[in-house]
Protein backbone atom coordinates (compact mmCIF):
# COMPACT_ATOMS: atom_id res chain seq x y z
CA UNK A 1 0.00 0.00 0.00
CA UNK A 2 1.19 3.46 -1.07
CA UNK A 3 2.15 5.98 1.89
CA UNK A 4 -0.68 8.04 2.51
CA UNK A 5 1.43 11.02 3.14
CA UNK A 6 1.98 11.95 -0.26
CA UNK A 7 0.48 14.90 -2.10
CA UNK A 8 0.39 14.40 -6.56
CA UNK A 9 3.04 17.06 -5.64
CA UNK A 10 5.63 14.83 -3.89
CA UNK A 11 4.61 11.63 -5.92
CA UNK A 12 6.01 13.70 -9.12
CA UNK A 13 9.34 15.00 -7.73
CA UNK A 14 10.00 11.84 -5.83
CA UNK A 15 9.76 9.89 -8.99
CA UNK A 16 12.26 11.94 -11.12
CA UNK A 17 15.42 11.90 -8.56
CA UNK A 18 16.96 10.05 -5.87
CA UNK A 19 19.31 11.73 -3.65
CA UNK A 20 18.59 15.43 -4.62
CA UNK A 21 15.00 14.94 -4.73
CA UNK A 22 13.06 18.24 -5.50
CA UNK A 23 15.72 20.33 -3.91
CA UNK A 24 15.22 23.09 -7.02
CA UNK A 25 11.89 23.05 -6.99
CA UNK A 26 11.66 23.56 -3.13
CA UNK A 27 13.17 26.99 -3.80
CA UNK A 28 9.76 27.57 -5.72
CA UNK A 29 6.80 29.02 -4.95
CA UNK A 30 4.19 26.79 -2.52
CA UNK A 31 2.92 29.98 -1.29
CA UNK A 32 4.64 32.18 -4.07
CA UNK A 33 2.09 33.09 -7.16
CA UNK A 34 3.68 31.36 -10.02
CA UNK A 35 2.24 30.29 -13.24
CA UNK A 36 2.78 26.88 -14.59
CA UNK A 37 4.68 27.85 -17.61
CA UNK A 38 7.47 28.87 -14.44
CA UNK A 39 7.06 25.58 -12.94
CA UNK A 40 7.27 23.69 -16.03
CA UNK A 41 10.74 25.82 -17.11
CA UNK A 42 11.83 25.14 -13.60
CA UNK A 43 11.51 21.78 -13.72
CA UNK A 44 13.20 21.07 -17.22
CA UNK A 45 15.97 23.45 -16.06
CA UNK A 46 16.99 21.29 -12.82
CA UNK A 47 15.82 17.51 -13.72
CA UNK A 48 19.38 17.10 -16.24
CA UNK A 49 21.16 17.12 -12.96
CA UNK A 50 18.87 14.39 -11.04
CA UNK A 51 19.60 10.72 -10.55
CA UNK A 52 17.07 8.01 -11.64
CA UNK A 53 15.13 6.65 -8.67
CA UNK A 54 15.57 3.11 -7.57
CA UNK A 55 14.87 0.90 -5.37
CA UNK A 56 17.34 0.57 -1.96
CA UNK A 57 19.35 -2.74 -1.70
CA UNK A 58 17.09 -3.65 1.49
CA UNK A 59 14.31 -2.16 3.12
CA UNK A 60 14.85 0.00 6.35
CA UNK A 61 12.73 -0.93 9.62
CA UNK A 62 13.02 0.12 13.73
CA UNK A 63 15.29 -2.90 14.07
CA UNK A 64 18.34 -2.13 11.27
CA UNK A 65 17.42 1.73 11.32
CA UNK A 66 20.94 2.68 12.49
CA UNK A 67 22.92 0.32 9.95
CA UNK A 68 22.89 2.20 6.88
CA UNK A 69 23.30 6.00 7.96
CA UNK A 70 24.92 8.14 5.39
CA UNK A 71 24.33 5.20 2.44
CA UNK A 72 22.60 7.70 -0.33
CA UNK A 73 21.80 4.07 -1.96
CA UNK A 74 19.27 3.48 0.99
CA UNK A 75 17.15 7.51 0.64
CA UNK A 76 14.22 5.08 -0.95
CA UNK A 77 14.17 3.07 1.56
CA UNK A 78 14.26 5.74 4.32
CA UNK A 79 11.35 7.69 2.96
CA UNK A 80 9.22 4.76 2.85
CA UNK A 81 10.24 3.73 6.47
CA UNK A 82 9.87 7.54 7.76
CA UNK A 83 6.83 7.87 5.69
CA UNK A 84 5.17 4.56 7.72
CA UNK A 85 6.60 6.33 10.80
CA UNK A 86 4.90 9.62 10.31
CA UNK A 87 1.78 8.00 9.32
CA UNK A 88 1.40 5.89 12.41
CA UNK A 89 2.31 8.54 15.22
CA UNK A 90 2.48 11.46 13.78
CA UNK A 91 5.57 14.25 12.67
CA UNK A 92 6.26 15.85 15.90
CA UNK A 93 6.98 12.10 17.57
CA UNK A 94 8.65 10.82 14.82
CA UNK A 95 10.78 13.82 14.59
CA UNK A 96 12.07 13.54 18.53
CA UNK A 97 12.21 9.63 18.14
CA UNK A 98 14.27 9.74 15.28
CA UNK A 99 16.16 13.28 15.27
CA UNK A 100 16.17 14.58 19.11
CA UNK A 101 15.99 12.34 21.22
CA UNK A 102 19.27 10.66 22.90
CA UNK A 103 18.83 7.44 21.50
CA UNK A 104 19.33 8.60 18.16
CA UNK A 105 22.45 10.69 18.87
CA UNK A 106 24.21 8.61 21.81
CA UNK A 107 25.15 5.26 22.71
CA UNK A 108 23.47 3.84 25.13
CA UNK A 109 26.70 4.54 27.04
CA UNK A 110 26.18 8.21 26.44
CA UNK A 111 29.33 8.34 23.56
CA UNK A 112 28.51 9.72 19.69
CA UNK A 113 25.76 7.10 18.40
CA UNK A 114 23.54 7.54 15.35
CA UNK A 115 24.15 11.60 15.21
CA UNK A 116 21.03 12.27 13.94
CA UNK A 117 20.98 15.77 15.19
CA UNK A 118 24.55 16.52 13.08
CA UNK A 119 23.34 14.58 10.09
CA UNK A 120 19.90 16.82 10.04
CA UNK A 121 21.85 20.00 10.22
CA UNK A 122 24.45 19.00 7.52
CA UNK A 123 24.14 19.14 3.77
CA UNK A 124 24.03 22.60 4.27
CA UNK A 125 20.75 22.74 6.14
CA UNK A 126 18.65 20.86 3.44
CA UNK A 127 17.69 18.08 5.88
CA UNK A 128 15.97 21.02 8.01
CA UNK A 129 15.11 22.69 4.39
CA UNK A 130 12.66 19.99 3.72
CA UNK A 131 11.39 19.56 6.58
CA UNK A 132 10.55 23.53 7.09
CA UNK A 133 8.24 23.04 4.28
CA UNK A 134 6.63 20.58 6.09
CA UNK A 135 5.83 22.83 8.82
CA UNK A 136 5.15 25.66 7.18
CA UNK A 137 2.54 24.07 4.50
CA UNK A 138 1.62 20.81 6.49
CA UNK A 139 3.06 18.63 3.57
CA UNK A 140 3.93 15.95 5.84
CA UNK A 141 5.65 14.20 2.24
CA UNK A 142 8.30 17.16 2.90
CA UNK A 143 9.63 15.89 6.37
CA UNK A 144 9.75 12.49 5.35
CA UNK A 145 12.33 13.52 2.93
CA UNK A 146 13.90 16.03 5.05
CA UNK A 147 14.48 12.52 7.59
CA UNK A 148 15.53 10.70 4.75
CA UNK A 149 18.10 13.43 3.35
CA UNK A 150 19.25 13.46 7.02
CA UNK A 151 19.60 9.60 7.35
CA UNK A 152 21.68 9.77 4.14
CA UNK A 153 23.89 12.40 5.04
CA UNK A 154 27.48 11.97 6.61
CA UNK A 155 27.89 13.39 9.87
CA UNK A 156 29.97 15.98 9.61
CA UNK A 157 29.93 18.56 12.60
CA UNK A 158 30.47 16.04 15.67
CA UNK A 159 32.44 18.87 17.24
CA UNK A 160 29.13 21.05 17.92
CA UNK A 161 27.23 18.48 18.60
CA UNK A 162 29.03 16.50 21.89
CA UNK A 163 27.15 14.23 23.99
CA UNK A 164 26.43 17.03 26.70
CA UNK A 165 24.68 18.60 24.07
CA UNK A 166 21.69 16.55 24.18
CA UNK A 167 21.22 16.97 28.23
CA UNK A 168 17.66 18.43 28.23
CA UNK A 169 17.89 18.23 31.68
CA UNK A 170 14.30 17.91 33.31
CA UNK A 171 12.66 18.30 29.95
CA UNK A 172 9.75 15.50 29.21
CA UNK A 173 10.87 13.58 26.27
CA UNK A 174 7.07 13.25 24.55
CA UNK A 175 6.73 16.94 24.77
CA UNK A 176 9.82 18.07 23.42
CA UNK A 177 9.39 17.76 19.92
CA UNK A 178 6.27 19.11 19.98
CA UNK A 179 8.23 22.61 21.94
CA UNK A 180 11.08 22.41 19.43
CA UNK A 181 8.91 22.06 15.90
CA UNK A 182 5.33 22.69 16.23
CA UNK A 183 6.04 25.85 18.38
CA UNK A 184 8.32 27.09 16.56
CA UNK A 185 6.69 26.98 13.47
CA UNK A 186 3.77 28.14 15.05
CA UNK A 187 5.43 30.96 16.03
CA UNK A 188 6.53 31.86 12.74
CA UNK A 189 3.39 31.84 10.86
CA UNK A 190 1.54 34.02 13.89
CA UNK A 191 3.99 36.60 14.76
CA UNK A 192 3.04 39.78 13.13
CA UNK A 193 4.15 42.98 13.37
CA UNK A 194 0.53 44.16 12.68
CA UNK A 195 0.45 44.13 16.84
CA UNK A 196 1.77 46.82 18.73
CA UNK A 197 5.24 46.18 18.97
CA UNK A 198 7.72 47.08 22.52
CA UNK A 199 10.57 49.73 20.69
CA UNK A 200 13.12 47.81 22.91
CA UNK A 201 13.99 43.80 23.07
CA UNK A 202 12.31 41.73 25.51
CA UNK A 203 13.89 42.35 29.39
CA UNK A 204 15.22 39.19 29.59
CA UNK A 205 16.19 35.39 28.23
CA UNK A 206 18.04 33.12 28.86
CA UNK A 207 21.87 33.62 28.15
CA UNK A 208 23.43 35.88 26.10
CA UNK A 209 22.18 37.38 22.92
CA UNK A 210 22.87 36.03 20.08
CA UNK A 211 24.60 39.26 18.82
CA UNK A 212 26.94 39.49 21.61
CA UNK A 213 28.46 36.31 20.64
CA UNK A 214 28.82 37.44 17.27
CA UNK A 215 30.86 40.63 19.25
CA UNK A 216 33.16 38.25 21.00
CA UNK A 217 33.75 36.05 18.49
CA UNK A 218 34.59 38.93 16.33
CA UNK A 219 37.31 39.79 19.11
CA UNK A 220 39.07 36.39 19.54
CA UNK A 221 42.35 36.32 17.24
CA UNK A 222 42.00 32.61 17.10
CA UNK A 223 38.94 32.66 14.91
CA UNK A 224 40.39 35.17 12.43
CA UNK A 225 40.67 34.29 9.17
CA UNK A 226 43.62 31.68 8.20
CA UNK A 227 43.81 30.35 11.87
CA UNK A 228 40.95 27.68 11.30
CA UNK A 229 41.26 27.01 7.52
CA UNK A 230 43.28 27.76 4.36
CA UNK A 231 41.34 30.07 1.90
CA UNK A 232 41.93 27.89 -1.23
CA UNK A 233 40.82 24.96 1.04
CA UNK A 234 38.25 22.91 -0.78
CA UNK A 235 36.61 21.43 2.50
CA UNK A 236 36.44 24.71 4.72
CA UNK A 237 33.67 24.13 6.88
CA UNK A 238 35.06 20.67 8.27
CA UNK A 239 38.64 22.05 8.48
CA UNK A 240 37.05 24.83 10.83
CA UNK A 241 35.58 22.13 12.84
CA UNK A 242 38.32 20.10 13.24
CA UNK A 243 40.44 23.01 14.29
CA UNK A 244 38.27 25.30 16.36
CA UNK A 245 35.12 23.57 16.67
CA UNK A 246 35.27 23.25 20.45
CA UNK A 247 35.84 26.75 20.61
CA UNK A 248 33.02 27.59 18.77
CA UNK A 249 30.84 25.46 20.16
CA UNK A 250 31.78 26.94 23.48
CA UNK A 251 30.28 30.43 22.37
CA UNK A 252 27.37 28.79 21.11
CA UNK A 253 26.90 27.21 25.05
CA UNK A 254 26.37 31.13 25.77
CA UNK A 255 22.99 31.19 23.84
CA UNK A 256 20.11 29.65 25.56
CA UNK A 257 16.47 29.16 25.23
CA UNK A 258 15.04 28.43 28.65
CA UNK A 259 11.31 27.57 28.28
CA UNK A 260 8.57 28.06 25.20
CA UNK A 261 8.16 31.67 26.34
CA UNK A 262 10.99 32.89 25.17
CA UNK A 263 11.26 31.12 21.23
CA UNK A 264 9.76 34.33 19.77
CA UNK A 265 12.46 36.33 21.14
CA UNK A 266 15.07 33.80 20.51
CA UNK A 267 13.57 33.32 16.53
CA UNK A 268 13.86 37.10 16.10
CA UNK A 269 18.00 36.68 17.48
CA UNK A 270 18.66 34.05 14.66
CA UNK A 271 17.20 35.92 12.03
CA UNK A 272 19.35 39.22 12.68
CA UNK A 273 22.28 36.65 13.16
CA UNK A 274 21.89 34.94 9.92
CA UNK A 275 20.69 38.07 8.28
CA UNK A 276 24.26 40.40 9.66
CA UNK A 277 26.58 37.01 8.83
CA UNK A 278 25.25 37.02 5.39
CA UNK A 279 24.26 40.78 4.60
CA UNK A 280 26.93 42.30 6.24
CA UNK A 281 29.52 39.88 6.01
CA UNK A 282 29.79 40.14 2.19
CA UNK A 283 29.92 44.16 2.31
CA UNK A 284 32.81 46.67 2.11
CA UNK A 285 33.21 49.73 1.92
CA UNK A 286 33.62 51.16 -1.30
CA UNK A 287 32.84 47.58 -3.02
CA UNK A 288 30.42 46.08 -4.47
CA UNK A 289 28.21 43.89 -2.36
CA UNK A 290 29.33 40.17 -2.68
CA UNK A 291 26.67 37.03 -1.83
CA UNK A 292 28.62 34.35 0.08
CA UNK A 293 26.38 31.02 -1.37
CA UNK A 294 27.83 29.55 1.80
CA UNK A 295 26.18 31.90 4.48
CA UNK A 296 22.89 32.91 3.14
CA UNK A 297 21.65 29.18 3.54
CA UNK A 298 21.38 30.18 7.40
CA UNK A 299 12.99 21.25 23.85
CA UNK A 300 15.48 23.88 22.34
CA UNK A 301 17.63 21.59 20.53
CA UNK A 302 16.96 22.96 16.98
CA UNK A 303 17.43 26.61 17.88
CA UNK A 304 20.61 25.58 19.79
CA UNK A 305 21.72 23.81 16.67
CA UNK A 306 20.61 26.45 13.79
CA UNK A 307 23.08 28.52 16.03
CA UNK A 308 26.28 26.87 16.24
CA UNK A 309 25.63 25.68 12.45
CA UNK A 310 25.50 29.50 11.78
CA UNK A 311 28.70 30.14 13.76
CA UNK A 312 30.36 27.42 12.37
CA UNK A 313 29.89 28.57 8.82
CA UNK A 314 30.91 31.71 9.50
CA UNK A 315 34.00 30.71 10.94
CA UNK A 316 34.68 28.42 8.03
CA UNK A 317 34.61 31.58 5.80
CA UNK A 318 37.23 33.95 6.68
CA UNK A 319 34.83 35.31 10.10
CA UNK A 320 34.14 37.99 7.67
CA UNK A 321 33.36 41.49 10.03
CA UNK A 322 30.03 42.56 10.49
CA UNK A 323 30.95 46.84 9.95
CA UNK A 324 27.71 47.64 10.65
CA UNK A 325 28.37 51.31 11.73
CA UNK A 326 30.48 51.86 7.57
CA UNK A 327 27.20 49.85 6.55
CA UNK A 328 24.82 52.63 8.05
CA UNK A 329 26.72 55.87 7.60
CA UNK A 330 26.89 56.08 4.28
CA UNK A 331 23.55 57.36 2.35
CA UNK A 332 21.77 54.12 0.55
CA UNK A 333 20.22 54.52 -2.60
CA UNK A 334 18.39 52.10 -3.52
CA UNK A 335 17.92 53.23 -6.94
CA UNK A 336 21.60 52.08 -8.02
CA UNK A 337 20.93 48.88 -7.14
CA UNK A 338 17.08 48.65 -9.13
CA UNK A 339 17.74 48.24 -12.98
CA UNK A 340 16.27 51.16 -14.96
CA UNK A 341 13.47 48.26 -16.21
CA UNK A 342 11.66 48.90 -12.97
CA UNK A 343 11.91 52.35 -12.48
CA UNK A 344 9.26 54.82 -13.29
CA UNK A 345 9.20 56.86 -16.26
CA UNK A 346 5.85 58.88 -15.71
CA UNK A 347 4.12 61.60 -17.58
CA UNK A 348 4.23 65.03 -15.81
CA UNK A 349 0.61 65.58 -15.14
CA UNK A 350 1.55 61.81 -12.87
CA UNK A 351 0.68 62.83 -9.04
CA UNK A 352 3.39 61.96 -6.37
CA UNK A 353 5.90 60.45 -8.36
CA UNK A 354 9.17 61.64 -10.66
CA UNK A 355 9.81 64.30 -8.41
CA UNK A 356 13.36 62.94 -6.74
CA UNK A 357 14.48 59.22 -7.82
CA UNK A 358 13.31 57.91 -4.62
CA UNK A 359 9.32 58.15 -5.87
CA UNK A 360 10.36 56.30 -9.32
CA UNK A 361 11.12 52.94 -7.73
CA UNK A 362 8.68 50.38 -7.46
CA UNK A 363 5.87 50.80 -4.63
CA UNK A 364 6.22 47.32 -3.64
CA UNK A 365 9.76 46.85 -3.34
CA UNK A 366 9.28 42.97 -2.19
CA UNK A 367 6.82 42.13 -5.29
CA UNK A 368 9.74 43.52 -8.00
CA UNK A 369 11.96 41.10 -6.17
CA UNK A 370 10.36 38.06 -5.55
CA UNK A 371 8.81 38.75 -9.20
CA UNK A 372 12.66 38.85 -10.56
CA UNK A 373 13.54 35.34 -7.94
CA UNK A 374 10.91 33.09 -9.77
CA UNK A 375 12.46 33.90 -12.96
CA UNK A 376 15.82 33.52 -12.22
CA UNK A 377 17.87 30.39 -13.04
CA UNK A 378 19.76 30.28 -9.74
CA UNK A 379 17.41 28.00 -7.36
CA UNK A 380 19.06 29.51 -4.33
CA UNK A 381 17.97 33.35 -5.10
CA UNK A 382 14.32 32.38 -4.09
CA UNK A 383 14.95 30.77 -1.13
CA UNK A 384 17.07 33.78 0.49
CA UNK A 385 14.94 36.50 -1.31
CA UNK A 386 11.74 34.56 0.84
CA UNK A 387 13.00 34.67 3.91
CA UNK A 388 14.40 37.88 3.86
CA UNK A 389 10.66 39.26 2.73
CA UNK A 390 9.39 36.74 6.08
CA UNK A 391 12.01 38.47 8.33
CA UNK A 392 10.93 41.98 7.22
CA UNK A 393 7.61 41.05 7.50
CA UNK A 394 8.41 40.16 10.95
CA UNK A 395 10.98 42.91 11.78
CA UNK A 396 10.91 45.28 9.57
CA UNK A 397 9.42 48.16 11.40
CA UNK A 398 12.25 47.64 13.72
CA UNK A 399 13.14 51.01 14.62
CA UNK A 400 16.90 52.29 15.04
CA UNK A 401 17.71 52.25 18.56
CA UNK A 402 16.12 49.57 19.16
CA UNK A 403 19.25 47.00 20.54
CA UNK A 404 21.12 49.97 21.80
CA UNK A 405 22.27 49.05 25.47
CA UNK A 406 21.14 45.44 24.64
CA UNK A 407 24.15 44.02 22.71
CA UNK A 408 27.84 44.15 22.56
CA UNK A 409 27.84 44.19 18.80
CA UNK A 410 29.52 47.51 17.70
CA UNK A 411 27.76 49.54 15.63
CA UNK A 412 23.79 47.45 16.86
CA UNK A 413 22.57 50.54 18.22
CA UNK A 414 22.45 51.69 14.01
CA UNK A 415 20.79 48.63 13.16
CA UNK A 416 16.85 48.86 12.28
CA UNK A 417 14.03 47.01 9.97
CA UNK A 418 15.46 48.06 6.69
CA UNK A 419 18.34 45.99 7.20
CA UNK A 420 16.32 42.88 5.59
CA UNK A 421 15.12 44.44 2.23
CA UNK A 422 18.34 46.08 1.77
CA UNK A 423 20.35 42.72 1.79
CA UNK A 424 17.78 41.35 -0.36
CA UNK A 425 18.44 44.11 -2.88
CA UNK A 426 22.11 43.95 -3.06
CA UNK A 427 21.45 40.22 -3.70
CA UNK A 428 19.37 40.61 -6.49
CA UNK A 429 21.78 42.91 -7.78
CA UNK A 430 25.02 40.58 -7.28
CA UNK A 431 22.92 37.51 -9.03
CA UNK A 432 21.47 39.99 -11.56
CA UNK A 433 17.95 40.85 -12.34
CA UNK A 434 17.65 38.71 -15.14
CA UNK A 435 14.19 39.09 -15.91
CA UNK A 436 14.43 42.41 -16.43
CA UNK A 437 17.59 42.49 -18.78
CA UNK A 438 20.25 42.34 -16.48
CA UNK A 439 23.29 39.57 -16.80
CA UNK A 440 23.11 36.70 -14.45
CA UNK A 441 25.48 37.07 -11.40
CA UNK A 442 26.55 34.58 -9.17
CA UNK A 443 27.09 33.62 -5.41
CA UNK A 444 30.50 33.99 -4.18
CA UNK A 445 32.12 31.02 -3.13
CA UNK A 446 35.69 31.85 -2.35
CA UNK A 447 34.94 32.73 1.59
CA UNK A 448 34.82 36.62 2.11
CA UNK A 449 37.24 36.68 5.48
CA UNK A 450 40.41 36.98 3.41
CA UNK A 451 41.32 40.49 2.68
CA UNK A 452 43.13 39.70 -0.37
CA UNK A 453 39.86 38.55 -2.10
CA UNK A 454 38.25 42.09 -1.73
CA UNK A 455 41.60 43.81 -3.64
Amino acid sequence: MKSTIYSSTIKASTSKSNFKISCALCSLPLEQPSTSQVLSAAYKLHADYQHPAFKSPSDITENNWTEHLGKRDYYNAYMHFYASQINAHGPPKTLEKYVFSKEANLTPEGKQGAQMLDRFMSGLLHPMIHTGHWAEFHVPGMLAEGLALASTTPASSPHLFPPDFFDYGTQQPESSAQSIVDHAATALRNLSLNNPRSSSPSAYTGGSHSLDILHRMLQDPNLAAGKTCRQDSGSKFSDTLRAAGDKIREYAKMWQVDSESEVPQKLEEVAWLATLVYGLGGWRKGKDFRSDFFLFSSQSALLRAQVSVILGWWVSRGRPAIPISDYYSREFDPSLLIPKALQVHPDKSAVGVGKDKTTNLPSNMWLAIIESSLNHPEEHLLKNQRALAHFDHLYGKTPQGYFEGETELEGAEFLDGTLFWRVALHTQKALGWVREGEPQGSFDRAGLGWDHLWE
